[in-house]
Order: C-alpha cells, then structure tokens, then sequence
C-alpha cells in the first residue's frame, strides 16, 4: 500500500509541473501578443513633415493634438484641438511627436520624474508609449537621435554616434528589426508614398528619393533644396541657390513656381495655408499667405521659429526664447495670444491640476 501510495504522489507531482509549464508558456505567448503592436494601415504617418521640421512640438490625432508643454519642462501633453481639456500625458522631456493608433511615439530628450520613473526617467532615445496608459513605454533605441517620422510600421529617425556622426536608422513598431539604412543626415520631412525625399548634403543638397521598403537612394532633380516639405501634390522648399526665397515644385508638370521674394528662415504648410518667417534686418516678421503665394499678411512682427500647425490653430515661439508659445488662428484673422496650457503639478506622486496662467 505504501509503494502505491508513493507512486500516486509521484503522478500528481507529474502532473503540478505540466499544469505549471503550459501555464509559463500561456503566459509567456499572451504576454507577446499583448505586447505586440497591430499594423496601422496603408499610408499612415506619424505627424506632417512641416512640424517635423518644427521639432515636432504638436501632432493632431483626429480631434486630439499632443503637444509639448514648454511651461512644464517640456514634458508631452494632449488637448482637444480647441486647447480645452488639458491632460498629462507622459512627464518627459520630449520632441518629435507622432502618434498613430493606441500609440505616441517620440524622441525623450531629458529626463524624467525621478519620483515616477527613476532611472528610467533619464533614458534619452526613441520611445513608443500606450495612449491612456501612464508609464506603459517602450525604449525602442536608447541611442542619441534628433528627427523621427512614424511611415507605416516603421519608426525612421536620425541616429547618433560618436564612431559615424548622423545617419538614418529604421525599427519596426514593436522595437525589432533595428537597422541602418543610410549612411547620411536625411530630413524626414518630406514622404511620399513610403519614398523619402530628402536634400543630400553629401551631394551639394541635390534631392535624392529613399524607397523606404528597400533602402535603394535614387537622383531625382538637380535643384537644390533646404526642408522640403510635401503637401496635396506639391513639394514646398526654401532654394539654396535663389537666396533662400521659397518656391514649390508640382511633381504632376515636374516645373517650379517661386512664391515669395522674402528671404525665409522656416516655414510650415498644410492644406491651403502657408506661414513663414521672413528674415529682414528693419522688419523681420512671421507671415501667412495662401500656398500659391497670394494673400500676405503679417501675423507677428519680430522672429519666431518652431512653426507648428493644426487645423485650428498654430503654433510658434519667439526665436531664443522657447518657453513661451504663441498661438493664431490657422486659416482666420484673429491676432496671435499667448498660449498658456494648464500645467499639472506633481507632488508626492499624486497629480494635482492647477489653473491657467
């Protein structure tokens, strides 16, 4: 009876640690399909190339714009996109939004709250953050970068080190698949269909395409460009060899339209509006014009940079002097005011929200 009874007790041993390891192993495959982020759709990127070349301090989502606070350290907040219902979204210090789906993606330049995140706060690099979910990151390089655009399922961002200086790197959604694609500084601001238009400097600013999916850089005009941007048809640009008047390019006639005899520093574009800044020693002022080059009138007098647009209303801040943001009505007369987002207030790890200054 004893060797029977001892035989029962080896059987249910048996079975506890088969009934534990499919356990391990569920979990470990829900855990990886939990973890794994669902493909966006044909065509979808992260934020538009004219507030990529702006830093990326805003990207809209439907009715929904991230922003950087730059009264609260720079850290990245949402709002309605009437700048109502303020709310903190991940307390880091940041630039180069882009968000699609359930997912923000960003470059983290400074660190963090300590009190929240440790060293963790401290990690510069790209990240992919959960909407709705504080703290729910992923590091997708912890590597010194500046721009980032999200194209498709792949983050493409300019990667630092101290052995090849800038060059473009790309990584899927999910953080694998980490390459380098091209050997070169590539601004990320002008896409097309999956295909990266970009100035190469190694070339005397000459426009090459990169098809995104091989990698392949192919010649694509001789003209010379400084952040192109791509919009409904048209590829905006400040020429190199015009004194850096602003034109724009029709890929359809493949002819080119200059738009403006002021020389321009920054600019930024969406649908039928325009904004730049004018560089004039007597009268240096931030403008706005239809895309054809029609309808100039002066916004702000002085110089401002950091061109950030939403369909409501725009964003920028005086040249040496980010912490304060201005914002004008994007397509109406309305005069520039000072834009003072709500600023969330950490203390002992409890969020407390303080009133509009």
């Amino acid at each position: 009876m004893a060797k029977k009874k001892k035989s029962g007790n080896k059987a249910v041993v048996v079975i506890i640690l088969i009934v534990a390891v499919l356990a391990l192993i569920a979990f470990a495959v829900f855990g990886r399909s939990m973890s794994k982020v669902s493909k966006n759709p044909p065509g979808t990127l992260g934020n538009t190339g004219g507030n990529i070349n702006n830093e990326g301090l805003f990207c809209q989502d439907g009715d929904t714009v991230y922003f950087i606070n730059t009264l609260d350290n720079n850290f990245i907040y949402s709002m309605n996109v009437d700048c109502t219902d303020y709310k903190l979204v991940q307390d880091v210090s940041a630039k180069y939004l882009n968000s699609a789906g359930r997912y923000l993606y960003y470059n983290q330049t400074g660190s963090g709250d300590a009190s929240s995140y440790g060293f963790i706060g401290n990690m510069n690099g790209i990240y992919r953050l959960k909407k709705g979910g504080k703290g729910n990151t992923k590091g997708l390089d912890r590597a010194k970068a500046e721009q980032l655009i999200l194209i498709g399922d792949n983050v493409f961002y300019q990667h630092y080190d101290d052995s090849n200086g800038i060059t473009l790197y790309r990584c899927s959604v999910n953080g694998g698949d980490r390459e380098e694609v091209y050997k070169g500084i590539v601004n990320l601001s002008c896409v097309i269909d999956e295909t990266i238009l970009f100035p190469d400097q190694d070339r005397n600013f000459e426009v090459y395409t990169l098809d995104t999916r091989t990698g392949n850089a192919s010649p694509f005009i001789n003209t010379r460009m400084y952040n192109p941007v791509y919009n409904e048809g048209y590829i905006y640009y400040i020429s190199i060899d015009d004194k850096y008047r602003l034109y724009r390019f029709n890929l359809n006639k493949r002819s080119e339209e200059k738009l403006t005899d002021d020389r321009v520093d920054c600019f930024n574009v969406m649908g039928n509006v325009l904004f730049y800044q004018k560089n004039d020693k007597q009268s240096p002022a931030l403008m706005r014009m239809t895309v054809d080059g029609h309808s100039q009138s002066v916004v702000a007098t002085g110089n401002y940079t950091n061109i950030n647009i939403t369909t409501l209303y725009t964003y920028f801040h005086e040249f040496g002097h980010p912490k304060q943001m201005y914002r004008v009505s994007t397509a109406g007369n309305s005069t520039p005011q000072a834009f003072n987002p709500e600023v969330i207030e950490r203390k002992k790890n409890k969020f407390i929200l303080g009133g509009e200054k």
